[in-house]
C-alpha cells in the first residue's frame, strides 16, 4: 500500500511541475517499450519490439522516403547501425540491441535542430514496421511449424 501513495504522490507532484521535467520521472513510475518517446536535451529515445536487423531496414527507407541524405557512421556495427543525416533537418540516428526483439532508436538533433522533425522521424519508422513485416515470407521448417524469416 505504501508503494501505492508514492507513486500516486510523485504523479501528482510531476503534474505541477511545467514542461518537459515531467518526463524525467517515466522510468521511475513505470514506462513501455513501444509508443513513447523520451527526450532528454537534444537526445530522444524510443523502443520497438522487433530485431535490430528489421529496425536498421526499416530507418534506411525511413531516411529514403523522407528524402534525407543518410550516411553511414559505422558500418561495422554486429548489434545495430548509426546513421547522420545531412542537409536541413542533421541529426544522428543510432540503432542499438537490447536483447531480442527489443531494439533501442536514439535521434541526437543539432543544437538548434528541429525536434518535430525528429518526432516525423519515428513516426514513419512507426508507418514502415507494418510494411517491412508484410514483406517477410512465412517458411516450414522441418517440424512443418511455420515460422517467420528474413528474405
Amino acid at each position: 500500500m505504501t508503494k501505492r501513495v508514492i507513486v500516486v504522490f510523485l504523479l501528482l507532484a510531476a503534474s505541477l511541475l511545467p514542461g518537459c521535467a515531467v518526463l524525467g520521472l517515466i522510468p521511475f513510475v513505470g514506462g513501455s517499450y513501444q509508443g513513447y518517446t523520451v527526450w532528454k536535451g537534444r537526445e530522444s529515445s524510443k523502443y520497438y519490439t522487433y530485431e535490430v536487423k528489421t529496425i536498421c531496414q526499416v530507418v534506411r527507407q525511413s531516411c529514403e522516403q523522407l528524402k534525407l541524405e543518410a550516411v553511414i557512421q559505422n558500418p561495422a556495427l554486429l548489434y545495430g547501425c548509426a546513421l547522420e543525416t545531412k542537409g536541413k533537418y542533421p541529426m544522428e540516428i543510432n540503432v542499438s540491441y537490447v536483447e531480442k526483439n527489443l531494439t533501442k532508436v536514439v535521434i541526437t538533433i543539432a543544437l538548434f535542430g528541429d525536434k518535430q522533425y525528429a518526432e516525423l522521424f519515428y513516426k514513419t519508422i512507426d508507418d514502415n514496421i507494418p510494411k517491412k513485416m508484410g514483406s517477410i515470407a512465412p517458411t516450414t521448417d522441418n517440424i512443418n511449424k511455420t515460422t517467420l524469416s528474413d528474405k
